[in-house]
């Protein structure tokens, strides 16, 4: 038995008649919601441009009777879900894919597939997680499920570019007591964030033909930068990519416009500081070499951080105690990287949620499986019952 009660606290609802009640319906709900998160699968959404399914998902919440549902200034799909005073949680719905993804998703010319326990197709893994929001609302606005604060569902936008949909809910709401990232599935959560630094290091140089001969060049100051930047040596828990050049448009010309992207992550802020620092010192080398000139094009910058006491949280201790009431043993980590690190940095107790969504993403065989996705959404009805209060007789 736990000592701080968490335990029987999460079991109490686990064996509560009422609670039990509102999951048999869940299952009864399954088929309607397979066949939302095929639908939405389907959707158009790339990273920016999340339009599409924040209408739909809107249209559904209102459908569920939640009337102040809408599309707010960041472009999220907001459902408020109001019954009584007490605390007031938020659950994340990424909505946006990939732009490989939703290109993918765009030229798919037949229905996403279920076969052996999986849903398949391309959009089926960020599908499954805006299917647990609505499924969320569903079970949330069941007259059974009676609880005393305020319940968000929020479909959000720019997971994959700069969080910049959560940060935005997040500041406009300074009342929230807690979020919870669905990740889709259920076995893993994290509670503190990683720094997550993405820039992009540009060259510039003059532009010539071909034919003008040898000359300041940026694609080789690119070249150079990139195969520098990648031997340096990284500090402890520090992680460093570049996936993204560009430099031209033709081939007989020397650009005057060279640049390669910076994602770079740590558990530390000074490591990320003094990664930095090297990388801009690569640059300088680099122009001084080629005769270039350099500069930074920053796209977001998310600090690392962890919330003091947040692994004996109410939060973290809740979502802890009901995988395990699940069957899951859960595997936890400070190191998050997602839309939780908006709510880590904003200092509002935060996890993400997940395990087992899916796989091969990115190709057109990407899948998401069916029983833990759906069982997070279950997972996630469970904490935010318990954190609010929910009734158990």
């Amino acid at each position: 038995m736990s000592t701080d009660g968490y335990e029987e606290l999460a079991r109490s609802y686990w064996e509560s008649p009422r609670v039990k009640g509102v999951l048999g319906k869940w299952e009864g709900f399954r088929a309607e919601m397979v066949d939302e998160w095929k639908r939405i699968a389907r959707i158009y959404s790339p990273s920016g441009d999340e339009t599409l399914r924040a209408e739909y998902l809107t249209e559904r919440f209102k459908g569920y009777g939640i009337e102040g549902a809408h599309v707010d200034a960041h472009g999220n799909a907001v459902a408020p879900i109001v019954k009584g005073e007490g605390p007031t949680v938020a659950f994340l719905a990424t909505m946006d894919d990939l732009a490989t993804v939703a290109d993918l998703v765009k030229a798919w010319d037949r229905p996403i597939e279920e076969r052996d326990g999986r849903l398949i197709g391309p959009g089926t893994n960020i599908g499954s997680i805006c299917m647990a929001g609505l499924g969320l609302a569903k079970l949330f606005t069941l007259p059974e499920a009676e609880f005393s604060g305020t319940i968000y569902v929020i479909g959000v936008t720019q997971e994959e570019t700069g969080l910049a949909g959560t940060k935005g809910f997040i500041g406009d709401h300074p009342e929230l007591d807690y979020v919870v990232d669905m990740m889709g599935g259920v076995g893993r959560m994290s509670y503190g964030a990683l720094g997550i630094h993405w820039f992009k290091l540009h060259y510039r140089g003059p532009r010539a033909h071909t034919l003008r001969g040898p000359g300041p060049n940026v694609t080789k100051g690119v070249a150079k930068s990139v195969t520098r930047i990648f031997s340096l040596p990284l500090p402890p828990d520090t992680y460093l990519n570049i996936s993204m050049l560009g430099a031209g448009k033709v081939y007989n010309h020397r650009s005057d416009d060279g640049w390669h992207s910076v994602d770079l992550r740590s558990t530390e802020n000074a490591n990320i500081e003094a990664m930095r620092g090297e990388i801009e010192r690569v640059a300088s080398e680099v122009s001084g070499e080629e005769e270039l000139e350099w500069w930074i094009e920053p796209f977001s910058e998310t600090p690392a951080g962890q919330i003091p006491g947040a692994r004996e949280s109410r939060l973290v201790r809740v979502a802890e105690e009901v995988t395990k009431l699940m069957g899951f043993e859960p595997t936890l980590s400070d190191r998050g990287s997602c839309n939780m690190n908006a709510g880590v940095a904003a200092g509002v107790s935060t996890i993400s949620t997940g395990g087992g969504r899916g796989g091969s993403r990115d190709t057109s065989e990407e899948y998401a499986n069916t029983e833990p996705n759906l069982l997070g959404v279950k997972l996630n009805f469970l904490i935010g019952y318990i954190l609010t209060n929910g009734k158990r007789d």
